[in-house]
């Protein structure tokens, strides 16, 4: 029965910290346009904005470490460890404390002999682990303190990190505490969660490596890891270095990127694409219009009458988040790729679920991509342009492929088995002068407007130019043959 209430009790969190993570997004996307608003630069108020985007992170990073302990607790961490250099890697993440121990006095250091040192690490855990040992040593660290990070090489094969600060230290007699979850050291008078050591300990675990912590004057944690890759299963190992701006989880800290994707005119509605979000989130849905509506048009549904919509539209690519009132986001998601007036849409999944197990699910039901919140709106804008630049790509082929796309080659399904059926139905009705567009889209099964969109979507042109270029492309081949 207690194992039961626990199981429940973690649920619970794992659910809230969900939710917390849609009204972050919005925080940290609005705090980004702040940032870039020329208007703000250069003024006082430019670092007030920076601060809450500072904290706001901060409070996303303790969202996830919520998310994190569940995942420990149920054991569904898989390590995805790649030949690093740790040096690199730490300057890396130092970066991101350079500021505040520049304006508190601290001397900040990273001591190493061998720049070139490999490890095998996963990027994504052991960033965490840094995280949580430099956020410590920062927040018991007094101003105009030391804190230093010291990469060793040892004769037994091993690499020790050792991370030392100024600060108040552990108690001696807690010492073999500071790792269990939930423990608060009896000198702390600080906020804390109590699981941010307990993580960074079960992380440095999946390496097969080891941390302790030493605490005669100020505190000392040590990381000790293993040179190569004998120690890992070949499962645990990935050969392309993942790099920390690419983890979707965080919003990357290089806002200027948005201002590189921005417009400097509107385009005319004629030229747009069209957009449907598909979100039940009013903030978001507010903020996503804004941010798009100079690019797309953009159309909008809470879940409730997504796939309604998404037929009656048929627009250029959907946005879709998971839970939703009515149908999830994988079900719309599948059975919008599953009919044949709607399976040429491009789906970005928007969703707070950012597991193994919910990105699996999403990509089994058809979408084209999946991200997390927070989100980057800059990311988000770039994944948009790949996908319908991926689309142009698709258009191409099928207006210069007119007999020769097959339902089995290389471009996939739906839309292969569609133009493979249209082109057909058209060539045995080419010499028919009533042949019609109602005629073609009732013996494919939509309505003409849904063809007209569809064919419209795929090749860019209307069904009745393509029609004809059908009819003058067999005339010209009937000419080649005489």
């Amino acid at each position: 029965m207690r194992l039961k209430v626990i199981a429940a009790k973690l649920s619970f969190f794992t659910g809230l910290s969900h939710e917390f993570k849609t009204p972050i997004t919005l925080i940290m996307s609005y705090v980004e346009s702040l940032i870039e608003n020329d208007k703000i630069k250069g003024t006082a108020l430019i670092d007030e904005v920076k601060l809450i985007h500072k904290n706001s992170n901060r409070l996303l990073r303790l969202i996830n470490q919520l998310l994190d302990f569940r995942k420990i607790e149920e054991q569904k961490f898989t390590l995805r460890a790649s030949n690093t250099k740790i040096y690199d890697f730490t300057n890396e993440v130092m970066l991101n404390f350079k500021g505040e121990a520049a304006r508190r006095n601290i001397d900040f250091q990273l001591i190493c002999k061998n720049k070139n040192l490999d490890l095998f690490i996963d990027r994504n855990l052991m960033d965490k682990v840094y995280f949580n040992l430099l956020s410590n040593a920062f927040k018991f660290t007094p101003d105009n303190g030391k804190i230093t990070i010291s990469i060793i090489e040892s004769s037994d094969n091993s690499v020790k990190i050792h991370f030392k600060d100024s600060g108040i230290g552990i108690p001696e007699n807690e010492l073999s505490n500071v790792f269990n979850p939930f423990f608060r050291a009896s000198n702390n008078n600080k906020n804390s969660s109590g699981i941010g050591l307990h993580l960074s300990k079960e992380f440095v675990l999946l390496h097969k490596g080891n941390i302790e912590l030493k605490s005669k004057q100020g505190g000392e944690f040590v990381i000790t890891l293993l040179k190569g890759n004998e120690h890992l299963q070949p499962s645990e190992i990935i050969q392309k270095v993942e790099n920390l701006s690419s983890i979707p989880s965080l919003i990357t800290d290089n806002l200027e990127l948005e201002s590189e994707l921005k417009d400097l005119n509107a385009i005319a509605d004629s030229e747009k694409h069209s957009l449907l979000i598909i979100e039940d989130n009013a903030d978001l849905v507010t903020f996503l219009k804004a941010k798009l509506s100079n690019e797309y048009i953009v159309n909008i549904s809470d879940g409730s009458d997504a796939i309604e919509k998404a037929l009656e539209i048929i627009p250029d690519i959907i946005i879709c988040d998971i839970n939703l009132v009515d149908k999830d986001g994988y079900e719309i998601s599948k059975e919008l790729k599953k009919d044949l007036r709607s399976s040429h849409i491009p789906i970005i999944i928007l969703t707070a679920q950012s597991n193994k197990e919910a990105v699996l699910k999403g990509l089994q039901s058809g979408v084209d991509l999946y991200l997390t919140k927070p989100f980057s709106l800059s990311i988000l804008k770039q994944s948009i342009l790949s996908l319908l630049f991926n689309r142009e790509k698709l258009r191409y082929y099928y207006t210069n492929n007119i007999y020769r796309v097959e339902p089995e080659s290389k471009f996939g399904n739906q839309e292969q088995t569609f133009i493979t059926k249209m082109n057909s139905i058209i060539m045995a009705n080419v010499e028919n002068p009533k042949f019609s567009v109602e005629e073609l889209a009732d013996k494919l099964g939509v309505s003409r407007v849904q063809l007209y969109r569809k064919v419209k979507a795929i090749i860019g042109i209307n069904i009745s130019d393509h029609i004809n270029n059908v009819k003058l492309e067999k005339v010209c081949r009937a000419f080649k043959v005489k």
